[in-house]
């Protein structure tokens, strides 16, 4: 993967950005902070260039990757995870105050009729340890009061997992985790398809795009 395959990818989903030799970066607005990716003496560093309230704009370097694939991907997961949930996420969130997501009415029974409602399968969530051998989400009890919530990989390995945290915040972590595998798998794997690099993503490339 390229900067040049990266903007490509994220100006068809309507994540605005462009791109010249060394470096890609999104389309700011006037006065907007925006994230870039650029080549610095063979390096590739990505970071955010703050505009508001300066005269002298200046990028806070994030992330530094020795090839072009490394930062081109993590810049093209990154920003697309971002995009997706400010776009998709968070707008049904907003549309669906019933469901109280992430509040105190938020439970498991809750969070498989959200699923529902966006079609989303209900194997993607598994709500204890099993083996399985698909990517999904699993929601581990440890206590009373806290769950763990993990990225099982498609052939059944964990991933990631997160520390043990507490029912309400662990149960809207499996929700964003969960629309974010169901987006990846409808609507990422085909871009990537389309352009003959969905080889080029392992796992932990998938797992980056699910924080």
């Amino acid at each position: 993967m390229n900067i040049i395959q990266v903007a490509k990818l994220l100006n068809r989903v309507g994540k605005l950005v462009e791109t010249k030799d060394g470096y890609l970066k999104e389309k700011e607005f006037y006065s907007e902070n925006y994230y870039q990716l650029s080549e610095v003496d063979g390096v590739w560093e990505f970071g955010l260039v703050m505009i508001e309230r300066t005269n002298n704009p200046k990028m806070r370097k994030l992330k530094e990757f020795s090839t072009e694939t490394e930062g081109a991907k993590y810049f093209f997961l990154d920003r697309l995870s971002s995009f997706f949930f400010s776009e998709k996420v968070r707008p049904f969130m907003m549309a669906h105050d019933e469901l109280d997501i992430g509040g105190s009415n938020f439970d498991i029974d809750m969070l498989f009729k959200t699923m529902s409602l966006l079609s989303i399968p209900s194997s993607l969530l598994i709500k204890a340890k099993q083996k399985v051998k698909q990517r999904s989400i699993q929601l581990e009890r440890v206590d009373e009061t806290n769950y763990i919530v993990s990225f099982i990989g498609e052939k059944g390995e964990i991933i990631h997992s997160t520390i043990p945290i507490n029912d309400h915040r662990a149960l809207f972590i499996a929700f964003k985790k969960v629309y974010m595998l169901h987006l990846y798998e409808q609507e990422v794997t085909k871009l990537l398809e389309d352009e003959e690099i969905i080889n080029d993503f392992s796992e932990n490339d998938i797992n980056l795009f699910l924080q």
